[in-house]
């Protein structure tokens, strides 16, 4: 026939063919499934090369060197097949590479025993050269050993086939037709072996080529290259630039395709749990971001959707935005999702700043006089403890400002309202309600010891220096008003009227002291 003449170089082109597709589909090794089927793709380039070297070779030492070279890469590559099936359709892959190199040492027996068949016969009964066609390469009759080292190898062909049908009955319409042509593919070298002895097929280096079908199948479907066309090229470009996150996982929860904003927003959610940032989560189960939020992983599992706030762990200012969306609403229980990561940081810290605006006094860092009350309001109530309601009013606090200047008299407020919340931070509520007013609310046995709370704090400011820019010094005195109550049905009002008459009467009978006021009269409920 004279097309055969070209059979070598058919053979090389497949095997260039197979390379180009396994080194430019490299890139996209660690997506489940393609990180063994860029390797099944070098390994058929090796079968097409090592034919090609075994029909050019004149000798017959040369010839047997080449068929002996090509029954590693032919064992290999069913082994592989199984591999990237596996990976690809099943939901665990944990442990794969581990079972494949148990599964490969029956490959290295009969690879080492084909290479020294010479010296024991145990795989050859009978080694000549064939000529088929006008290509000649070299024939030989296997022993039992060695048919029993290919069934085995052809057993992950079959399981493989076996497990991409099963994916057939759950698979999405896209994937469906996807897995269709990957299984159509794949059944060629399968059957193959079972029909090529039937069909009296003797042509050496006819295997190679039935094994072309399934890995131009697999990278037509899982590694398409996107300058095929200008609308994936486009729809790309902006996958990747998107500030937003995009994640999108498959039905067995493995991440099929992330976009290099979400690889960024993963490695900081996961910073603590994970030691160290990975190049890319890409092939990566979902389920190691979930195991930290409960609430998105109860959405995710039952493939609903919703929105949900996080904080990244140990970055208080770092928010992010998740929405979780069934990438088909119809089956959503048997598809993935569609995970998207946003940006919230600079919308908490504004609704932060926003906040802090409305419940804290600029000046002092103390609640201002609304938030206070609110506070005091829902303050809960203990069991056998009273409550008391502290005013402090500075004494004579116009004449720093006359003084010194207004910044001087800032500059006390601020010191005070220090000492206040040195005091009280952890022991109630402190807040500024006017000019130089202050007050303070938390729970106390009785009113002596409210009293003599208040004596100390009297007395420890009477001690303390404030130091002024420009080298002044001055001590503040303070006049303090309590109202105390072991009722809870006494309103804010009630209480804060007691107090600021007890203020009075410090004020008025000469300052700097304390003053116990009486008890609140009852008009409604303190919740109230």
């Amino acid at each position: 026939m004279p097309w055969m003449q070209g059979y070598p170089y058919y053979l090389l082109m497949g095997s260039v063919l197979s390379l180009y597709m396994g080194v430019s589909s490299y890139r996209q090794r660690k997506t489940p499934g393609r990180r063994y089927l860029w390797m099944l793709m070098l390994l058929v380039s090796l079968i097409f090369a090592a034919t090609a070297g075994e029909i050019m070779s004149v000798s017959f030492q040369g010839k047997l060197w080449w068929k002996n070279l090509q029954q590693a890469p032919l064992f290999m590559s069913t082994i592989f097949t199984y591999a990237f099936i596996k990976e690809y359709v099943t939901r665990s892959t944990e442990g794969l590479a581990k079972r494949l190199a148990f599964f490969c040492v029956p490959v290295v027996i009969d690879v080492v025993l084909i290479f020294t068949d010479s010296y024991h016969h145990l795989m050859r009964s009978e080694v000549g050269l064939a000529t088929v066609s006008g290509i000649t390469g070299v024939a030989v009759h296997p022993t039992v050993l060695s048919m029993i080292l290919i069934a085995y190898d052809q057993l992950f062909g079959l399981y493989a086939v076996y497990l991409l049908a099963l994916s057939l009955l759950n698979a999405p319409k896209y994937y469906f037709r996807r897995n269709l042509l990957l299984l159509a593919g794949l059944l060629i070298p399968v059957v193959s072996v079972f029909l090529l002895p039937l069909l009296r097929i003797t042509i050496t280096g006819f295997t190679a080529f039935t094994y072309l079908p399934p890995i131009l199948a697999g990278y037509l479907s899982l590694f398409r290259d996107p300058r095929m066309s200008l609308y994936p090229l486009a729809k790309n470009k902006i996958f990747e630039n998107m500030k937003d996150g995009i994640v999108l996982t498959d039905r067995y929860d493995n991440i099929i395709d992330v976009n290099e904003a979400a690889d960024s927003i993963l490695s900081i959610l996961l910073k603590e749990q994970q030691g160290e940032k990975r190049d890319t989560w890409m092939g990566r189960s979902i389920h190691l971001l979930l195991s930290r939020y409960e609430d998105i992983a109860s959405h995710y599992s039952g493939r609903r959707e919703g929105q949900f706030e996080i904080n990244a762990p140990g970055r208080e200012e770092v928010w992010y935005g998740v929405s979780l969306i069934a990438t088909e609403r119809d089956k959503a229980e048997t598809t993935g999702m569609l995970i998207v990561f946003s940006d919230l940081s600079e919308k908490k810290r504004y609704e932060r700043e926003l906040l802090h605006q409305a419940t804290v006094d600029d000046l002092t860092g103390l609640y201002n006089r609304r938030h206070f009350m609110r506070l005091v309001q829902n303050y809960p109530v203990q069991e056998e403890a009273g409550l008391a309601l502290l005013l402090f009013d500075i004494d004579d606090f116009k004449l720093i400002n006359d003084t010194y200047g207004h910044l001087a008299g800032d500059q006390a407020l601020v010191d005070f309202s220090g000492k206040i919340l040195e005091v009280y931070k952890n022991n109630g509520i402190a807040g500024r309600v006017g000019g130089e007013e202050f007050a303070v609310c938390f729970f106390t046995g009785s009113q002596s010891a409210a009293l003599k709370e208040a004596e100390s704090f009297r007395s420890t400011m009477g001690e303390h220096v404030v130091r002024l820019d420009g080298g002044h010094s001055i001590r503040l005195t303070v006049s303090i008003g309590i109202a105390f109550t072991e009722r809870s049905d006494v309103t804010f009002e009630a209480l804060y009227r007691q107090a600021d008459e007890a203020l009075y009467l410090s004020k008025a009978n000469g300052k700097n002291r304390v003053t116990l006021g009486r008890g609140p009269a009852v008009r409604e409920t303190l919740k109230g």
